[in-house]
């Protein structure tokens, strides 16, 4: 039993189940899939997911994320359910979904892949040059399981730090007014700057994860926006006070649903989720090569630079789409 393989969700079910329509045979949802630009209906238990893909060795790190699940499920639901944001100002709330959100970010095959690219492209420079045993040993572990334990870790380290970011955003719900639904994605936290750096901490970002094909959280950059679409400098202790309520906005312009359901694809890995199967808008995008299939994307830029001091590298790669930035 030890050894048996098992489905792990790295896109919750309890999250997808919003997305989807029930039968006598389970929830299903509308799936998109960028790499053959087909869509087909798929149980929810099926998608989002892959065998072991938390299992190290006898390790397993499940649990931990079913913990994140168990905490932000309720308020997701709750949101989904009946629209009211008044839950989403009670500290506590705020500081279990950041939890939640930080760790759906980090958690994805979408950032495995992000990471695989990233040593691959470092191991490659390395060896190109005499390196010590140490250093060939280290550039020889870029495996599976190697990959599994950098994700692991980077989650570990790197949620701490993007807890704090997303606790002190302009929270707002949008609220879809429009005829036709939101999206989601195997990689459902997505980023947009109308301005620059698709950084957490950047200005102007906004962090799309939409609830339900009619709602959507947003989290803006409270320095200069009060809402969505609504640009306003905020300074001194007029920012905590922005920062302090969670505010509702009704979307009435089909071009803004458009523009966060783009968002949402592009940031997607393979699949692109639909309650209603509505992909013609999707499927163009795939055809323009303004969606990339999975295969063919360069997920990493890497650059190097020499040192003007001592001539030796400095080795800079960063992700345009999910702003994972290394040195």
């Amino acid at each position: 039993m030890a050894n048996k393989t098992k489905k792990q969700h790295y896109v919750p079910k309890f999250y997808l189940r919003n997305f989807s329509n029930k039968n006598k045979n389970g929830f299903f949802i509308h799936c998109y899939d960028i790499d053959k630009n087909v869509s087909y209906p798929a149980n929810i238990k099926n998608i989002g997911e892959e065998k072991d893909f938390y299992k190290i060795g006898d390790e397993n790190y499940e649990e931990f994320f079913q913990k994140t699940e168990e905490w932000a499920s309720p308020i997701i639901n709750n949101l989904s359910k009946n629209g009211k944001i008044k839950p989403l100002n009670i500290v506590k709330n705020r500081e279990k979904l950041s939890l939640f959100l930080s760790v759906q970010f980090l958690r994805t095959k979408e950032m495995r892949e992000d990471l695989l690219e990233t040593f691959s492209k470092l191991s490659a420079h390395l060896q190109k040059h005499n390196l010590s045993k140490e250093m060939e040993s280290l550039v020889e572990e870029i495996d599976e399981k190697n990959i599994k334990h950098n994700q692991m870790g980077f989650i570990g380290h790197g949620s701490l730090k993007m807890i704090d970011e997303l606790l002190f955003k302009k929270w707002v719900v949008l609220k879809n007014k429009t005829e036709i639904d939101f999206l989601t994605s195997d990689n459902p936290v997505a980023l947009y700057n109308p301005h620059g750096f698709l950084g957490v901490a950047s200005d102007y970002i906004h962090i799309l994860y939409p609830i339900n094909p009619k709602l959507c959280l947003c989290l803006l950059d409270p320095l200069n926006y009060s809402n969505f679409g609504e640009y306003h400098k905020f300074h001194g202790n007029k920012i905590s006070m922005n920062i302090r309520k969670t505010v509702k906005c009704q979307i009435h312009s089909i071009d803004d649903v458009n523009m966060i359901n783009d968002v949402q694809s592009k940031n997607a890995t393979k699949h692109i989720f639909s309650k209603d199967n509505s992909f013609d808008r999707v499927s163009d995008l795939v055809k323009k090569g303004l969606i990339v299939p999975s295969e063919k994307r360069e997920r990493v830029k890497f650059q190097i630079f020499k040192n003007p001091k001592n001539g030796n590298d400095i080795i800079v790669t960063s992700n345009p789409n999910n702003h994972i930035n290394f040195v």
